[in-house]
Formats: C-alpha cells, structure tokens, sequence
C-alpha cells in the first residue's frame, strides 16, 4: 500500500533516515589511543621484569578484555557503517598476537628487552591498526 507523498514529505522522509557516516567522537580517539598505549606498555613492563604466573595470568585476562571490549563497542555502536574484511582481519588478529606475550609471560623469567618490546608492540599495532581503519571514514 504506497501512499502519494508531496516532495516536502518524501525530502523529511530522507533526512530522517539513518546514516552511517558519522564519525568517531574526540572521546573515542583519546580512549583508543591510552588503550593502546596501556596494553603496550603494560605487556612490555611485564615481560621485561618476569611477573610470577598467577600476574601474567591476570594481565593477559585484562589484555584480551581490552582487546575485545573495542570489539563490543564497535559491533554494538549505532549510525557507523559495517565492518570491512581487512577490519575484521584485523581485529581478529590481535587475540593471536596476544600469543606471543603470552609465551613470553610464561616463560622462566625476564625477557630479553628487545623481546619484551616485540612481543608487546604486535598485540598493540593489530588494536592501533584496528582502530585507525575504523576511524579513517
């Protein structure tokens, strides 16, 4: 059942519709950017200095909520467009990334600092790269 609309009304019916354009806010950005900066410099420290296994366990539980809180918020976000194949490559790639850290945390002891720098940066890049194609439009 079509209904006759005057161009005033089909006009206000296009404005209303949603759109997904919009951009993320300064808020977000700031929070992306302390998030990665937290995730690496927290799995650096903790590599470098060797934290007993029951720490290693509680950061890596706080990495991967990180990590998948960001999933959360922009799977359930309103008026932003879908996700694109390299953003979900991407975002799944920082759970694996996350590995590295971990093998290094349940080691025998420290980590060789190159090492901890290493092990920390992928987990951190795969979120920053993430978040940088989410923001791009």
């Amino acid at each position: 059942m079509e209904r006759d609309m005057n161009p005033a009304e089909q006009l206000q019916v296009i404005m209303d519709a949603p759109t997904l354009t919009r951009p993320a806010s300064m808020r977000e950005r700031i929070l992306g950017v302390a998030s990665v900066a937290a995730l690496y410099t927290g799995l650096a420290i903790a590599l470098a200095h060797g934290v007993p296994t029951l720490l290693g366990v509680l950061i890596l539980v706080a990495s991967l909520f990180l990590l998948l809180r960001w999933n959360w918020f922009h799977g359930r976000i309103t008026c932003r467009r879908p996700h694109t194949k390299v953003e979900n490559a991407a975002r799944f790639l920082t759970a694996p990334m996350l590995g590295v850290s971990a093998a290094g945390l349940f080691g025998d002891g420290p980590e060789p600092l190159g090492f901890s720098l290493a092990a920390a940066a992928l987990p951190a890049a795969s979120l920053m790269v993430y978040l940088a194609l989410r923001w791009r439009r």
